[in-house]
């Protein structure tokens, strides 16, 4: 049985994940930083028993903690990098400030824990580290040059990570979704939402139970590495 541990795991996207990855046989292993009460009731409520530890991934000390908890518990096969942060501002008005903020939760967490990790997958011959992105990272909107940013560099790390452990059995991927109907999704004002649903040529905002399908096929793809796989309705085509 491969274990996965599963960043941001209190969020939307996580809790629409954790269940179809469970019911896929996985060991489950969850971080969250301020939702560990919700996390618990809802893994109660789902049945569903994934041991979670509290940390807060913008801290060296606590990812450190947070591979030795991870350690304790079995180790780790599967990272999936999904804890972000939304943002929202013209480029005339965001700061470099807030800028890095936004660096600090998107991309450099998957850094902090990618390195966390990557030693023991690269010693044990088998890994699998899959970072989520968003298809504003290719198909920005109005106000998402900080957030786009965040992501672009989060789908450049991970191939250059793909390319230094291809030979060890490790890969490494991003999995860049669109508008899910989960999480960030419902802190967007209906008016733009509906802007949003004709970008899309579905026209549907997507089930995001489909985020852990593509995990799932990524954990058992050892010849795919380095690629950005899209999940967004058509809404843009590489």
């Amino acid at each position: 049985m491969k274990t996965i541990l599963i960043t941001g795991a209190g969020g939307g996207i996580g809790k629409a994940i954790i269940p179809v990855l469970a019911d896929l046989g996985y060991k489950i292993l969850l971080t969250t930083n301020s939702t560990v009460d919700q996390l618990q009731s809802f893994l109660s409520e789902k049945n569903i028993t994934a041991p979670i530890f509290q940390a807060n991934l913008t801290s060296d000390s606590d990812v450190e903690k947070l591979a030795l908890w991870a350690a304790d518990n079995g180790g780790v096969d599967i990272l999936v990098n999904n804890a972000g942060i939304a943002h929202a501002a013209a480029a005339w008005k965001l700061t470099a400030t807030e800028m890095q903020e936004l660096f600090e939760v998107n991309f450099y967490s998957a850094v902090r824990c990618t390195q966390a990790f990557l030693g023991t997958m690269r010693a044990q011959g088998f890994g699998r580290i899959i970072s989520i992105s968003s298809v504003v990272a290719h198909k920005p909107s109005f106000g998402t040059s900080g957030y786009a940013a965040s992501k672009s560099a989060l789908e450049g790390y991970m191939r250059g990570v793909a390319h230094d452990v291809a030979g060890k059995g490790v890969t490494a991927n991003t999995l860049a979704y669109g508008y899910m109907d989960a999480g960030m999704l419902y802190d967007v004002p209906a008016n733009m939402l509906k802007d949003i649903l004709t970008t899309i040529p579905k026209g549907e905002f997507g089930a995001p139970e489909q985020v852990a399908n593509y995990i799932d096929l990524l954990i058992k793809s050892p010849f795919t590495t380095g690629q950005t796989l899209h999940l967004n309705g058509g809404q843009w085509m590489p």
